[in-house]
């Protein structure tokens, strides 16, 4: 099949998943898209922007992202929906590309038709979700702006909006970037110093409060949440336990992934390594947040051909298929095994960068310090 084929069959996927979106009533569409913009509408009268609810679902990001929803409430919604769903598949199909460059041997509209197709993408479009936008931002910045004097200002950028992505400010320090890894929690900080200069009783109720009521994400022991501590949950695993068993497994299998994505030579690796550690160690991990775990399909694996072609195989099935009505942790255990379990080869990810980079005519090893 051509490229302009596969392209037009992401189209095609990528129609169908908007039209599923918008079958709905206005009202009852894009529904997390609709929490955030009433949220923020009801800063200009005065109502505290943790105190909204639309359908049980309250507001849940840091101060600084209601800021930045604040512009979308000077349209009408219809047209904020239309112009979310655009920027989300358009973000998808750059994110392809993107990544592809980084694996030239997969064609970019093959990596479009997949991702299209995911839960994750269905999900972040079903819901109006901004999971892709920080994934492409963490993702442009390492494998974009990793030689620029801006390295790092995209992850500090995606934090302060949601703070799952914090975990890669330490994949910077760890790989002697230090000064990236400055402009990264710089970044953080400024926004998060903005944000209580204009909303100073919602930033004071954020951080000392509502950023420790996990309970207000969601239905946290339903099997969408695909997090370590979310498996606990639905094992019944009493609180206290619970808080230990996430903390120690989670966090060994937290540095296992930092320390195999410091040490690794590819930077699309090493992102998508720790950004399933990401999921693993997450409170929550909803489908939407899963966007690493199709990211995963491609790992370059250490081993035979079947198994290099056994692993892609695994992960479009398990991340394209209702998998986790299947099997209720499968996406966790995907997870697990991505971030610290499977062999990833080095040599072959050595002589792609030689093939991005031919200037580079001699390869040392990353100087990781963690």
């Amino acid at each position: 099949m051509g490229n302009r084929r596969i392209w037009g069959l992401a189209a095609a996927a990528a129609t169908a998943t908007a039209l599923a979106a918008f079958w709905k009533p206005p009202g009852a569409r894009l529904t997390d898209l609709s929490v955030y913009l009433g949220a923020v509408s009801g800063l200009a009268d005065g109502a505290g922007l943790y105190d909204f609810t639309r359908g049980a679902a309250p507001f849940t990001y840091p101060p600084f992202a209601a800021l930045l929803f604040t512009p979308l409430t000077w349209l009408p919604v219809g047209l904020v929906q239309i112009g979310w769903t655009l920027a989300t598949l358009s973000t998808v199909a750059a994110l392809a590309i993107l990544v592809t460059r980084h694996r030239p041997d997969i064609p970019a509209a093959v990596a479009a038709v997949a991702l299209v197709l995911s839960a994750p993408v269905s999900s972040d479009v079903k819901y109006g979700q901004v999971s892709i936008f920080l994934a492409a931002l963490v993702l442009a910045d390492f494998l974009a702006l990793r030689r620029t004097p801006w390295h790092g200002v995209l992850i500090g950028l995606a934090a302060a909006v949601k703070l799952t992505p914090l975990i890669f400010i330490p994949l910077l320090w760890c790989t002697a970037r230090k000064p990236a890894a400055a402009r990264a929690l710089a970044t953080f900080a400024g926004c998060a110093l903005i944000a209580v200069l204009a909303l100073p009783g919602d930033s004071w109720t954020f951080w000392t409060d509502k950023v420790f009521e996990v309970t207000r994400l969601g239905h946290i022991t339903g099997a969408g949440n695909q997090s370590l501590n979310g498996a606990l949950l639905r094992l019944e695993v009493n609180a206290h336990a619970r808080t230990v068993l996430v903390l120690a497994v989670g966090g060994t299998i937290a540095v296992a992934a930092l320390r195999r994505a410091a040490r690794h030579p590819d930077p699309l690796t090493a992102v998508i390594v720790l950004g399933a550690a990401s999921v693993v160690l997450s409170p929550v991990s909803w489908t939407h947040h899963q966007i690493w775990l199709v990211l995963a399909a491609l790992l370059p694996v250490d081993g035979r051909p079947w198994a290099r072609t056994a692993w892609p195989a695994t992960v479009l099935a398990v991340m394209l298929l209702p998998a986790t009505a299947l099997f209720s942790e499968s996406r966790l255990l995907l997870a697990i095994a991505a971030a610290a379990l499977l062999p990833l080869a080095t040599a072959g990810t050595v002589r792609l960068e030689r093939t991005l980079r031919p200037s580079a005519m001699i390869t040392r090893p990353r100087q990781d310090e963690c």
